[in-house]
């Protein structure tokens, strides 16, 4: 244990520029989902609010397709997590992976912020239940993912256009085996979202709906 806390921590010494460029992206993309919340025009909040209280109101009787559910997700994970990586395969991809962290970041917000306002202060166990859980692990390895992606971007940067001769990065040594365990934890997250989260929406429906 000791061994991994002190390799985490290398870590972030090592790439701590990546983790805060990282960092700040997802916490803009935050603060901007909470701004469109707060002035979405009255016409489209009443469409979505009209949209959520009917979903919250049929949640709680009818059982959850959890084959159509998982498909769902893994499909949303994919389309976030395969163009982060291959961004990282190319010389060009920091700022579009930047772009990335911080759609993530918006959609989290944004989802979070609405849930929370559409239903006042009852909105907020919703708000947990609907979108904590898996982001508990989501987000991680999204941030680890997004710092390797950036790694690997800045290095075929740096070889292209600086013509270093030596541009391997400590860093990226064993990336498969860093990759495998990221996939593996963000499989978790998507079990958690499939199977757990949405029972916890349902008792949370039915208690406070």
């Amino acid at each position: 244990m000791n061994f991994i806390i002190n390799k985490l921590g290398e870590t972030f010494r090592d790439k701590k520029v990546y983790f805060f460029m990282v960092l700040i992206m997802f916490c803009l993309g935050i603060s901007f989902g909470l701004y469109v919340v707060k002035y979405m025009s009255p016409s489209n909040r009443n469409d979505l609010v009209s949209y959520f209280s009917s979903f919250t109101s049929s949640i709680g009787d009818n059982p959850v397709n959890y084959e159509n559910l998982l498909f769902n997700v893994i499909k949303k994970n994919i389309l976030l997590i395969v163009p982060i990586f291959i961004l990282g395969l190319t010389f060009f991809g920091m700022p579009f992976i930047l772009i990335l962290d911080m759609l993530k970041g918006f959609t989290l917000g944004y989802t979070f912020c609405f849930i929370m306002t559409t239903f006042d202060g009852k909105g907020i166990g919703l708000a947990l239940a609907s979108v904590i859980p898996q982001n508990l692990i989501y987000i991680p390895c999204f941030i680890a993912l997004s710092v390797i992606a950036l790694a690997m971007s800045t290095q075929r940067f740096k070889g292209k256009f600086l013509k270093r001769a030596n541009t391997n990065d400590p860093f990226l040594s064993f990336i498969g085996n860093k990759l495998i365990i990221i996939l593996v934890l963000f499989m978790i997250g998507v079990l958690v979202e499939t199977y757990v989260s949405p029972n916890f929406v349902k008792f949370v429906v039915s208690k406070f709906y």
